[in-house]
């Protein structure tokens, strides 16, 4: 499909009125133009193309968070963005390291992104799983590095394959970035932590997606491509769904855990814009924050997993 005869409005048909007005809205009172801007990130994917669900479908449910989805990809890029900028700008807050581990960890979102939304769109959930699951990594990493300015300072020390290695194992495997993480939430009043519903359904889901690792007969034995009795993991489906959770949720923390953060993205969007989607994407970063913390809002509000509430803050 050429990137001259995407339409916007033709790319979610099935979506939710309410939703895509709503989303609209948000947009244009923040001056901000969303079909360009989408068609210039979401719409330059390589491997972009318009969902095609079944006619039939009775709800929007499906397209909805599938919009969700590409919403996401649109803050990821312009956090991107912003942190390709910063390297020309002078008086920043967070401390540079900070800045390259960003550009560093949505780099490499980026490119999963892309993939997962390839995958969710060819039905093949092992590789779609396995990529879920380093993306929720990812977004704990990210936040690690806001609220530890001496691990972004290690990160982007290291120099070689064994010391990237290193820093992996003795720093972010084995859940310790989400630790770091649940830790700071606790201390601000957010329960993120080994209690509740949503942990226990995050356990769970994480757990489900790391099956997809290794080869397994489990796996082999369920029906291929059929959706699992209600409250059951879907794969294609709800790896879409988790994936856009965990970055609306690192979007959120981010603002909560590192104020410097939104104060640096302010102080971006106040910068003359220079010809470039990169830099208008980047002046754009602070108001598209804002933007995803309101899907995220709305999210928790409708509960979608079924848990008890503790998402809200």
């Amino acid at each position: 499909m050429k990137l001259d005869r995407i339409s916007f409005a033709g790319c979610y048909r099935g979506a939710s009125p309410q939703l895509i007005a709503h989303t609209q809205q948000l947009w244009s009172a923040r001056g901000l133009d969303l079909e360009s801007t989408w068609l210039r990130t979401v719409g330059s994917l390589r491997g972009f193309r318009a969902a095609d669900f079944p006619e039939e479908e009775d709800s929007s449910a499906p397209m909805d968070a599938f919009f969700l989805f590409d919403q996401a990809i649109i803050w990821v890029a312009s956090l991107h963005s912003a942190a390709n900028c910063v390297a020309s700008l002078q008086d920043v807050q967070l401390d540079r390291a900070q800045w390259s581990s960003l550009q560093a960890v949505t780099y490499r979102l980026m490119e999963q992104l892309d993939a997962v939304r390839m995958l969710f769109l060819s039905d093949l959930p092992i590789p779609s799983m396995q990529i879920a699951r380093s993306i929720s990594e990812d977004a704990d990493m990210a936040l690690a590095f806001l609220i530890r300015r001496k691990l972004a300072q290690r990160f982007t020390a290291c120099r070689t394959t064994e010391e990237a290695n290193e820093f992996w194992r003795r720093h972010i495997s084995g859940g310790r970035a989400f630790r770091v993480v649940a830790d700071r939430l606790y201390e601000v009043g957010l329960d993120f932590g080994k209690q509740g519903d949503y942990s226990d359904w995050r356990r769970d889901t994480l757990a489900i997606l790391g099956t997809a690792a290794h080869t397994s007969f489990l796996r082999h034995s369920r029906s291929d491509g059929a959706a699992t009795e209600n409250g059951q993991f879907r794969d294609t489906h709800d790896c879409l769904e988790f994936v856009t959770l965990r970055l609306h949720e690192m979007c959120a923390y981010s603002n909560v855990l590192q104020e410097r953060l939104s104060k640096d993205l302010k102080y971006i969007s106040k910068q003359q814009p220079q010809p470039g989607l990169n830099q208008s994407l980047a002046i754009s970063a602070a108001a598209i924050s804002e933007i995803t913390v309101e899907h995220w809002r709305r999210t928790v509000a409708r509960d979608p997993f079924g848990l008890s509430g503790q998402r809200e803050s």
